[in-house]
């Protein structure tokens, strides 16, 4: 019977040295956690084939090298088309920057609006550099020339000139002059 207690004691006793140790190691940092760089007001430039697609500037950065893992805050990029043209402009609170791939994921108060006058807000937003796409699961709502239009996901052109809202779409249209349909 004491041998028995033991036994168990000794279980117990080398279970939670083991949780604790292991708990222990998540705390405690790793090299791969502590950020490569910290830099205030920077810009970052993306280049597809050669030609600027993407000027990214931030009042915060955090950027992680191993990971290809760049933290910004207060996020403003511009957007170029496949020509180099100008296309839109994109505010947001906070963005999360794959360099490598030339991703970029804009969180918070996302705000695109583009050359030819159509706004776009909403709380995330992904774009991609190769398609010159910009894509959301969230609550979508666009506004051009009075016309506003709500819903759930999109998957637009950096333009904004070509867009799908994928769900629960409503919106408010302005008479259509005749001749337009």
């Amino acid at each position: 019977m004491i041998k028995k207690r033991i036994f168990l004691f000794l279980v117990f006793s080398l279970t939670f040295f083991f949780c604790c140790s292991q708990e222990e190691e998540k705390k405690s940092p790793t090299l791969a956690d502590v950020p490569d760089q910290v830099v205030e007001k920077t810009q970052m430039v993306f280049t597809v084939d050669g030609v600027r697609s993407t000027v990214i500037g931030a009042d915060y950065v955090v950027k992680y090298e191993r990971k290809d893992l760049t933290l910004a805050k207060k996020v403003h990029v511009d957007f170029f088309d496949k020509e180099g043209k100008h296309t839109s402009i994109m505010d947001a609170d906070s963005g999360i920057i794959k360099e490598k791939r030339q991703e970029l994921e804009a969180l918070g108060n996302v705000v695109v609006i583009s050359d030819n006058g159509v706004k776009l807000e909403t709380e995330s937003l992904r774009w991609d550099p190769r398609k010159q796409k910009v894509i959301t699961d969230d609550f979508v709502k666009v506004t051009k020339e009075g016309d506003v239009i709500y819903g759930y996901g999109l998957e637009a052109d950096q333009k904004l000139e070509n867009f799908q809202i994928k769900k629960r779409v409503k919106g408010t249209i302005k008479k259509v002059p005749e001749g337009e349909l």
